[in-house]
């Protein structure tokens, strides 16, 4: 059984992923500190930062710590963590009327729910889910609280964490979550990025179809984060 969540806003962070971060990840050359090579010493120092907090946690939620890094990894960076919440109020109040004028009359494309929120990147429609809360009923005070929390390394970890257990047991309810095959691994990892939609059979038949399948792109995260696993050991040691 996972322990209770913990939210302590402000307390011990990593240091976040600013709009400075973003440009100086997109604009900047290498040779100036920037591009690729910025975005991914910033994922390491993460990990590396947070290490001790992924094994713990992922011991509480009974899944392997590589996993829960290599998701984190994956996620880190990218939109900056200032952005999200200003997509989330313009969303909530565009879609804010009747279920008519919300499904023929919103511009902002996604529902509020369907935010990403955190330095690992999760949907505000999943956390919620994970913690037994109404999508419906949540009000704006509690829904800026939730976000607050999630903005936060360990609270984020957390709901990460408990949200690949669920991912795990909904596939392999019968499986050791503990230790996953090469093959479970990539499946979490894509079910992560792409949802639950999908039967468990296109995603394992995508790992053994032929490079430039069409169907290939619903294992594709998890077939990246397991070349990236000897990678991610090295930095949780």
């Amino acid at each position: 059984m996972a322990e209770p969540m913990i939210c302590a806003p402000g307390v011990d962070n990593y240091p976040e992923w600013t709009t400075f971060s973003v440009a100086r990840w997109y604009f900047f050359p290498k040779i100036f500190g920037g591009g690729a090579t910025y975005l991914h010493e910033y994922k390491d120092a993460w990990i590396v930062y947070n290490k001790n907090r992924i094994r713990a946690i992922a011991g509480n939620y009974g899944i392997p710590p590589i996993l829960l890094a290599g998701i984190a990894w994956e996620e880190l960076g990218g939109k900056a963590v200032s952005w999200k919440r200003p997509v989330y109020i313009a969303r909530r109040f565009d879609w804010s009327g009747p279920a008519w004028m919300d499904e023929n009359l919103t511009i902002t494309g996604k529902p509020p729910e369907q935010t990403s929120f955190g330095p690992i990147s999760i949907q505000l429609r999943v956390v919620i889910k994970e913690l037994g809360l109404n999508a419906n009923t949540l009000s704006t005070a509690e829904a800026h609280q939730l976000i607050t929390c999630l903005e936060t390394d360990v609270y984020n970890l957390q709901l990460v964490a408990k949200h690949l257990q669920s991912l795990i047991r909904y596939d392999y309810p019968s499986s050791n979550s503990a230790n996953l095959t090469d093959e479970q691994y990539i499946v979490v990892g894509s079910r992560y990025n792409r949802g639950i939609e999908r039967k468990l059979s296109d995603i394992t038949d995508s790992i053994k179809s032929s490079p430039g399948a069409p169907n290939r792109k619903y294992s594709e995260y998890g077939r990246v984060m397991l070349r990236r696993r000897e990678h991610i050991i090295g930095l949780m040691k």
